[in-house]
């Protein structure tokens, strides 16, 4: 069979890789489309190897909540260059994944490897090599990560600074679970104000009393010693190691955070939500958060 230029632009259109591979893809092939492509798919996979090493700094965080709103993922797959991480390929295959893990039981960024795509026999890892073949860069799930039990759970999200044509997508996202015995559109709404709190805030814990509590004993020991080199009196350490760890708790516990939208920020978030409760505190009740930022561990 001879190997016309339609031919070439067709295999090239049809797995991205470069004209001259093409060609050689249906030469080797002797013209056979179906071929031609897995030919191209193992030169993929050699591509994947060699380009396994190099360093993988830029990417996206995706975000992906379940049509009934009741389960929600989320995902960083990194890439070698922004501008690989800003093309439509990119992106869509983060969506993928991101969706793919609601899909799946996988606990890690390596367990998922192995697992199938939905209605297909390949697998993620299979699928990341044909994507390092076509765009030629190295690209590395770094973690994933995902919430919602049941028809009481409410989930949030929110990418901060998405790229044009995909808000699902951008440098920061958070994901959040809440649970209410009545979810409504208001509460959806303030899942995503509290998902914004968290992607500027960074919290640890939800509440102070989800901070283990050796870590409540090195900080007070921290303090005790801040106290013993101030030269300030014994009797008054206590009420400033108290002092001392209300901060700490408003820094680093949600709900003990001030409101980022009070600018006088004298409102907590707890006191935001209770207010949005409108006297029912047991109607939102926030229950897991992720927070990815491109790059952190």
């Amino acid at each position: 069979m001879t190997v016309t230029a339609q031919h070439v632009q067709k295999l090239r259109e049809a797995t991205g890789a470069g004209i001259l591979d093409c060609q050689k893809a249906l030469l080797t092939s002797s013209g056979d489309f179906e071929k031609a492509i897995q030919f191209l798919r193992e030169k993929g996979k050699a591509s994947a190897a060699q380009k396994a090493g190099r360093v993988t700094n830029q990417g996206l965080v995706t975000c992906w909540i379940s049509p009934d709103g009741t389960k929600g993922s989320i995902i960083e797959i990194s890439c070698e260059t922004d501008f690989v991480a800003r093309t439509k390929e990119f992106q869509d295959l983060a969506k993928t994944l991101a969706q793919h893990v609601l899909q799946t039981q996988a606990e890690s960024a390596e367990a998922i490897l192995s697992t199938k795509l939905s209605g297909s026999s390949e697998t993620v890892e299979t699928l990341l090599k044909e994507k390092i073949g076509k765009l030629g860069e190295n690209i590395v799930i770094k973690r994933i990560a995902r919430c919602g039990k049941g028809v009481q759970s409410i989930i949030g999200n929110y990418v901060h600074a998405p790229h044009e044509g995909a808000p699902e997508s951008g440098k920061l996202g958070v994901i959040l679970e809440a649970e209410s015995e009545t979810p409504n559109p208001e509460h959806k709404n303030l899942a995503r104000e509290i998902c914004m709190q968290i992607a500027a805030a960074s919290p640890k814990w939800i509440r102070k009393e989800d901070v283990p509590a050796e870590i409540v004993e090195k900080e007070k020991a921290i303090y005790q010693e801040q106290c013993k080199q101030s030269g300030k009196p014994e009797v008054a350490w206590t009420k400033i190691m108290e002092g001392k760890l209300k901060d700490f708790y408003k820094q680093f516990c949600l709900l003990e955070q001030s409101y980022i939208r009070d600018s006088s920020g004298k409102t907590s978030v707890q006191q935001t939500i209770a207010s949005a409760a409108q006297g029912k505190p047991d109607s939102f009740l926030i229950k897991s958060f992720y927070r990815f930022k491109l790059g952190e561990s």
